[in-house]
């Protein structure tokens, strides 16, 4: 019998974020099509013993404990160095034939000691760096480095992110696949709008975190020029990231207080699954502004929900929504994004058209259709060896 590790060390407590949902949609997948020539083993997070225990009650879990909980920047090189011992060396015990990685991070125990698949999915930290000359700079682009050099394969979830992967470490020899993450089609919800906004009115709909890079201030801007012309109100959802250095959140608010809109923007943080489907289907319009992604996650969900998408073209996106939805050219550009919501709301797609991109889309990132992809890979390695 063969052994799939999967690293879900990364995902700690309260995690809600889009690569929380990567692995797990990968283990979803990968349990619906491995006959029993495989056993996949779990690796967890102490913190995430019960929640995963009751998730995937029939799967074997090695809980590691004493992970590093935060990297201190004067400290990276130590700590990568240190590459938390412990980790690895529970992980080499298992004596896995593979180990995939959904998301790695600085203190992912990878090692090419061990025949591991790491999954790259962007550069952010670096790519949203205005001033590439500061020390912090050249020290997060020599740790993504040397996180591409501990292994001989890597998987990450566009084209554009290949590109990259190879602009950053020029001279990797290894394997890079492009398997993009798996999108499950949302469940309707039986939430109810006016309960979750405290009215019944049409919205435009953004959920991101509220990084300056997703760019949320651009779709306020957009929708004070145009707030006379349309009925509709703006919900905003997302993570503030108060304490990351680059959030955009007190800039959003302060935009919202400075122009009046309090009455017409609903800005929201930690909402339940339920409610953020609801929200979702709900919606008139979604649009993103963001200027930077690895893949984009959240235009291919709302477009997976019948609903008409605006997306930015910036980095991954046209390449992750196929295509298929509207697009505007500059990011930052509120009058083109204005014009673009006018156009579309005027002009809605029919069901039958919404309804088309949706199944498109869902044949696309089929959690069956990726884990496939994911296995195809593994044989091909194991193959090698």
């Amino acid at each position: 019998m063969k052994k799939i590790g999967i690293d879900l060390l990364y995902i700690k407590k309260n995690e809600v974020s889009g690569v929380k949902k990567l692995g797990e949609e990968l283990v979803d997948g990968l349990t619906k099509i491995i006959d029993d020539k495989y056993q996949i083993i779990l690796f967890i997070d102490k913190d995430m013993e019960k929640y995963y225990n009751d998730k995937y009650p029939n799967i074997k879990k090695v809980v590691i404990e004493n992970r590093l909980k935060k990297i201190n920047i004067k400290y990276l090189n130590r700590i990568l160095r240190l590459i938390n011992k412990k980790s690895y060396n529970i992980i080499k015990k298992e004596k896995c034939d593979i180990v995939l990685h959904p998301y790695v991070t600085f203190d992912s125990p990878v090692s090419k000691k061990i025949n591991s698949v790491s999954s790259i999915l962007d550069f952010n930290p670096i790519d949203i760096m205005e001033d590439k000359k500061t020390s912090k700079y050249k020290i997060l682009n020599r740790m993504y480095k040397k996180m591409i050099f501990k292994t001989n394969y890597i998987v990450t979830i566009s084209e554009y992110s290949k590109k990259r992967i190879y602009e950053v470490a020029k001279k990797y020899k290894g394997r890079v696949e492009v398997i993009p993450s798996s999108v499950q089609k949302m469940i309707k919800s039986n939430s109810n709008i006016k309960d979750i906004l405290g009215e019944d009115k049409p919205y435009i709909f953004s959920i991101n975190s509220f990084f300056k890079y997703k760019n949320q201030i651009t779709l306020l801007k957009a929708f004070n020029i145009i707030k006379d012309k349309i009925p509709h109100n703006i919900v905003l959802v997302g993570r503030p990231e108060l304490d990351s250095g680059m959030s955009g959140y007190p800039e959003i608010m302060e935009y919202i207080e400075q122009n009046n809109l309090k009455n017409r923007v609903k800005v929201m943080s930690f909402i339940s699954d339920e409610d953020r489907n609801c929200l979702f289907y709900n919606a008139d319009l979604f649009v993103t502004t963001s200027t930077q992604e690895g893949f984009g996650r959240t235009p291919v969900e709302a477009a997976m929900c019948s609903v008409p998408v605006i997306s930015s073209l910036d980095t991954s996106l046209k390449e992750a929504t196929l295509g298929l939805v509207n697009y505007y050219e500059n990011s930052k550009d509120e009058n083109e994004l204005a014009n673009k919501i006018l156009e579309v709301l005027n002009n809605t797609p029919s069901k039958e058209k919404l309804d088309s991109i949706a199944k498109k889309l869902e044949k696309e990132y089929n959690e069956e259709n990726i884990a496939k992809k994911y296995m195809n890979l593994i044989d091909e390695i194991l193959k090698e060896k």
